[in-house]
């Protein structure tokens, strides 16, 4: 499905449901703003902020729905100002989750490396006292002697 198709739809709906439509507008712009500045093909930034702002507009958007769709719910519901907080608020949540996982994904990260780097050096020490200190020879030197050979045979 094309772009023209799409925004073909989302116009008739806005022009079927214009007091939802200028809800979603006032209360979605965190995520209008993300989307403008974004420049990933994926846009993670623009989901990342945009799924809790909608889910931040939603308790008003019902609101409005239940009391049927009219302009002054529609209004009332932009000039509530907890509306604002709780929809602006739950933007700003999904700006901490996409600064804040990159933090959390490379401590934890660093750390089961670190993990991992003890459990090889553990299994190198048993290795050591099973077999004798010649299995602890380096894989630099086992390169530079595999290069050595070949350097003499050419000249």
């Amino acid at each position: 499905m094309g772009r023209l198709p799409l925004l073909l739809i989302i116009l008739v709906l806005a022009a079927v449901l214009m007091p939802s439509a200028i809800l979603l507008a006032v209360l979605m712009v965190p995520s209008l703003v993300v989307y403008v500045i974004d420049r990933n093909p994926h846009r993670y930034f623009t989901v990342t902020i945009s799924l809790p702002n909608f889910c931040g507009v939603l308790p008003s958007l019902m609101e409005l729905w239940e009391r049927g769709q009219s302009f002054d719910g529609a209004f009332s519901a932009i000039a509530d100002p907890w509306n604002m907080m709780i929809s602006y608020g739950a933007a700003g949540l999904g700006w901490i989750l996409y600064l804040g996982a990159p933090v959390f994904v490379s401590s934890y990260l660093s750390i089961s490396t670190e993990g991992k780097i003890k459990s090889i050096r553990r299994y190198q020490d048993d290795l050591i006292q099973a077999w004798g200190e010649g299995v602890k020879q380096s894989a630099n030197i086992a390169a530079v002697e595999e290069v050595e050979p070949q350097e003499q045979e050419v000249n």
